[in-house]
């Protein structure tokens, strides 16, 4: 009987196996970590997808003792860590084409080409208002902002010739062009973002964080980035996984089509990823927690 005992215990162990929540709003960057939790391509690892429907809730999730990745917005995750909140960015995504500034007229070299004309926007001080403040300040000869309060209102007050033009994400874009001919893609709020701020990449809006119960093995991150680059290959396919957890998501394959998704792993691109933050802090310091990330932040 000793013997066995001591047999058994020189066998290896069996590798222990483990849970990992994963975490997105409705947007394209969430489609390649409900890829990881339909695929399960890591072994030893079980991948669960859970939505999160407010920065609060996230907040609560990152918190909690179980591991976690998560898409979040660049600023909600700046904020986060400087709040004490231990997180590591383990990526950054730059969506090209993923946001346009639908209307009447003809194309936009610059935001002042507005001539003073109202802008929809969701929200005041909230990420799309502070890069448009950044691409260009708002006046009476150049544009005006109207804040909807909503993500969807602002292609209704377009369509009912309410407001001027819009900022649209993908895919309502693509439905504003649907319902009337007579709107276009006046400007790419890429092609604006780096015209106004000399950086080479789009706006690394979403970031993919891990709380302090993740625990980081090259496998997991792998498995991520292939699943990244296969959606990137064909962005449209997004809207079938997306609608696997948001209903209504399917219709939005035509839109998503246009995505021309970059992965910035950390922390190769941390570079990328704190320049952005540069531009946001000089805009408005609050909405980055009032200053620049640490170095543990991306992922070092």
């Amino acid at each position: 009987m000793r013997f066995l005992v001591l047999l058994f215990a020189l066998l290896p162990l069996p590798a222990l196996a483990e849970d990992i929540l994963l975490s997105g709003p409705p947007i394209w960057e969430s489609a390649p970590l409900i890829a990881l939790a339909q695929s399960q391509p890591v072994e030893g690892v079980t991948f669960t997808f859970r939505p999160w429907a407010s920065p609060e809730e996230l907040r609560k999730t990152l918190m909690a003792d179980e591991p976690l990745m998560a898409v979040a917005p660049s600023p909600s995750a700046a904020i986060f860590a400087a709040n004490g909140i231990g997180l590591r960015v383990l990526s950054a995504t730059a969506t090209g084409n993923s946001i346009a500034i639908v209307g009447r007229g003809e194309p936009l070299a610059q935001l002042a080409d507005l001539h003073g004309g109202k802008l929809a926007l969701p929200f005041k001080g909230y990420l799309p208002d502070l890069m448009m403040r950044r691409i260009g300040a708002p006046g009476p000869e150049s544009w005006q902002p109207h804040y909807t309060g909503d993500h969807i209102a602002g292609m209704q007050l377009l369509l009912a010739g309410r407001v001027d033009a819009a900022m649209l994400a993908e895919p309502m874009a693509t439905l504003a062009l649907a319902q009337d001919p007579d709107l276009r893609r006046r400007a790419n709020l890429c092609v604006l973002w780096r015209k106004a701020t000399q950086l080479a990449v789009c706006p690394p809006a979403g970031v993919v964080i891990a709380n302090p119960a993740f625990q980081d093995r090259p496998e997991i991150r792998e498995a991520y980035r292939a699943a990244f680059a296969a959606l990137a290959a064909d962005p449209g396919k997004a809207s079938a996984l997306l609608a696997l957890h948001f209903p209504g998501m399917d219709k939005a394959g035509d839109g998503f089509a246009r995505i021309e998704a970059q992965d910035l792993p950390m922390p190769d691109h941390a570079a990328e990823l704190a320049a952005f933050y540069a531009e946001i802090l000089a805009i408005e310091p609050a909405a980055i927690g009032g200053k620049m990330p640490g170095p543990d932040f991306y992922g070092q």
